[in-house]
């Protein structure tokens, strides 16, 4: 035997009632406020990477400038490195990078740039977004080049002069 379909029956197969369009669209809706929410945390990751890795790309500079000098045998001349630019001894500079200011205003530096502070002698980053940094930093982070103590030997010699060298510190302000 067979069943005749009824225009109602016809109606109810063929299309979204709007009950379940309203739910549909409410659960795209929040999955797509959770995929953002997740993509400003890991932008904001990405930008503390990135400053991570330049400042020990620096670091690392720095070290190689410390161990020309001492190659050369001008150990004299490692202090004169406190309060340089390191950028200066990088062989190109990032693209992020705004230049050297005595003091920057809002308008000539970025967020999202590096700039030398030639009043302070610190290399500065401005942070793109004021949120989730480590350590309550506002919304700059400073780094300087000064002396650095090196851990001491428990076999010195009493009297034996103390080790220090220069490291790119990162400072609060």
């Amino acid at each position: 035997m067979r069943q005749i379909a009824t225009p109602s029956s016809a109606v109810r197969a063929c299309g979204f009632s709007l009950l379940e369009m309203a739910v549909c669209t409410v659960v795209i809706a929040l999955l797509t406020g959770v995929l953002l929410q997740r993509l400003l945390y890991y932008r904001e990751q990405a930008e503390l990477a990135a400053v991570e890795q330049l400042a020990g790309v620096l670091r690392t500079a720095l070290l190689l400038k410390t161990g020309q000098l001492q190659a050369r045998g001008k150990e004299a001349e490692i202090p004169s490195l406190i309060g340089k630019n390191p950028i200066d001894w990088l062989a190109e500079k990032p693209r992020n990078y705004a230049g050297e200011y005595f003091a920057p205003t809002p308008a000539q530096v970025a967020p999202g740039h590096w700039y030398f502070d030639l009043k302070t002698k610190t290399l500065v980053y401005l942070i793109s977004k004021e949120k989730k940094f480590p350590q309550g930093t506002a919304n700059r982070i400073h780094f300087k080049v000064e002396f650095s103590r090196l851990p001491t030997i428990p076999a010195k010699q009493s009297g034996a002069p103390e080790t220090r060298t220069v490291a790119l510190t990162q400072v609060n302000r």
